[in-house]
């Protein structure tokens, strides 16, 4: 077109004659005389290619290649890092003796590629319908050490409330407590919740969104009464509430990185922001979340009257070292019940002992393996009576005992023969008084030349002994203990001081 228009400008607009326009141009007469006549060209092409070119080489590989595309349907949900690519099916096809261009292999699965991209429909939920939930990680302090920690997410499609909370595991347990303690801060079970498929509920992936299902979730999704759904795999637009959920909690809640003394007092942080989330207006919203969240728990369902155990119920033996072994880790029993078994109920973040309905210990969870983890109290009476083992006894050494208590300790056996049972004797009180209350009391009688644990023990029943109240005298019964006595005169015994000559 642009050669036509100077041609069109050479004669028509300069003047010069079409031989000149042939020797500039380099074309023939002929073919200046025909530009010039031509008309201005429509927006479509004059000239349509009715057939398609002939590709004997390309039309051999085809089927070949279709092939491989057909395969990586499936391998984008199963092996998504092991898909065929345009490389490696040039490779392949080049070993079968088919000469094929790399580009033009590669051209072809590009076009198919983009003809096969995914269309979504736009979804809206009525109150009380739907939740969702999901697995997200973060950093966080405690105690000032640097940990990753998995956190659950869920929200409520209509209202768009979220939860949030820390755990030390993705486990079952902490997947299903997780959930119980978000039914609670929403006020009420969805009749629908969507997962991805986690192995801590998903046993076996079956046709479709069918799962075989872990026993224990089953039965906890029957008790709280909603409908499991699972989303397809590696199809994270199926839930994509959740998903978006999981990187706004990270960004907004975990920035800077919170600090704490454990993660249970992360968690009640954040249970507070999630309160204070619930203020927020949504995109394309005109209410809070806060009001929308009242209209929906109209619709959701009641919790459960009694809640289910979530964690792992075991019966376990105490051994004659007064500990009970659970998941590669000792944990400490009271020794008395040495021999003995009793019942022991975990959750993600404690471990806890019954003999029949008594609780009897209870222990921070430790998910390391071959650690032991003992309280010093469950070992005082057989201290009382193998008080030479005092030094090295491991409760103690690894104990939360304050110094001042070795201190104590090593001055009364430096004054006693029996210094190690009377410390024992001392530590007795602290089953019945709180450790900073005795510490407080034996850092006043050390200051005494001779002590014991008796004087500590004096000292505390006096400190916590409520003086008797004392009734005022019914002034109808004794009426002279009423009145008013004058004040007595000294000037008679006086007298007796004075110095006689």
């Amino acid at each position: 077109m642009a050669l036509r228009d100077e041609i069109r400008t050479w004669v028509l607009v300069q003047g010069k004659s079409q031989r000149a326009a042939a020797q500039h141009f380099g074309l023939s007469r002929n073919t200046v005389a025909k530009l010039l006549l031509e008309e201005p060209a429509p927006l479509e092409r004059q000239y349509q290619r009715h057939a398609e070119p002939k590709t004997p080489v390309r039309d051999v590989a085809l089927p070949q290649i279709e092939k491989w595309l057909k395969e990586n349907e499936w391998l984008s949900r199963w092996a998504p890092k092991q898909c065929w690519t345009a490389h490696r099916m040039w490779v392949e096809l080049r070993k079968m003796g088919i000469e094929i261009g790399e580009s033009t292999v590669r051209m072809y699965v590009q076009e198919k590629q983009h003809t096969q991209k995914p269309a979504f429909v736009p979804l809206d939920f009525a109150p009380g319908e739907r939740a969702e939930f999901d697995f997200g990680e973060a950093a966080v302090q405690i105690k000032g050490q640097l940990v990753k920690v998995p956190f659950l997410a869920g929200r409520l499609r209509f209202c768009g409330a979220m939860f949030v909370e820390c755990f030390p595991t993705q486990r079952q347990d902490a997947f299903l407590l997780g959930q119980r303690h978000a039914f609670e801060f929403w006020g009420g079970i969805p009749r629908m919740v969507v997962y991805d498929n986690l192995k801590p509920a998903v046993l076996q992936i079956l046709q479709g969104h069918s799962r075989r299902e872990h026993e224990l979730f089953a039965h906890f999704h029957s008790v709280y009464r909603f409908e499991a759904l699972f989303a397809n795999p590696h199809a994270g637009w199926e839930k994509g509430s959740v998903e978006n959920l999981v990187g706004y909690a990270r960004r907004n809640y975990f920035v800077p990185l919170p600090e704490g003394a454990d993660l249970l007092a992360l968690n009640e942080v954040l249970r507070e922001q999630c309160r204070t989330d619930q203020q927020r207006i949504m995109a394309g919203r005109s209410e809070p979340i806060s009001r929308r969240l009242a209209l929906e728990q109209q619709h959701l369902g009641p919790l459960p009257a009694h809640a289910p155990d979530l964690g792992p119920i075991a019966e376990v033996l105490v051994h004659s070292t007064g500990r009970v072994r659970f998941q590669a880790n000792d944990y400490s029993a009271p020794i008395q019940y040495a021999y003995r078994r009793l019942t022991l109920k975990a959750d993600p973040f404690r471990v806890r002992l019954y003999a029949g309905e008594t609780l009897v210990a209870d222990h921070p969870r430790s998910y390391e393996k071959r650690q032991v983890i003992e309280d010093w109290r469950h070992y005082v009476p057989l201290l009382l009576q193998k008080s030479f083992a005092v030094p090295w006894a491991s409760a103690l050494r690894h104990g939360d005992l304050p110094a001042s208590f070795e201190a104590a300790r090593l001055e009364l056996v430096a004054r006693r023969p029996d210094g190690n049972r009377e410390f024992v004797r001392l530590l007795e009180l602290c089953l019945t008084h709180s450790v900073p209350t005795v510490e407080q009391v034996l850092m006043q009688v050390r200051e005494q030349v001779d002590w014991n644990a008796d004087t500590v023990r004096h000292r505390l029943a006096w400190q916590t002994q409520q003086e008797p109240a004392v009734l005022p005298l019914d002034p109808a019964r004794y009426p002279t203990y009423q009145s008013e006595t004058p004040a007595p005169n000294l000037v008679a015994y006086n007298q007796l001081l004075e110095v006689r000559a």
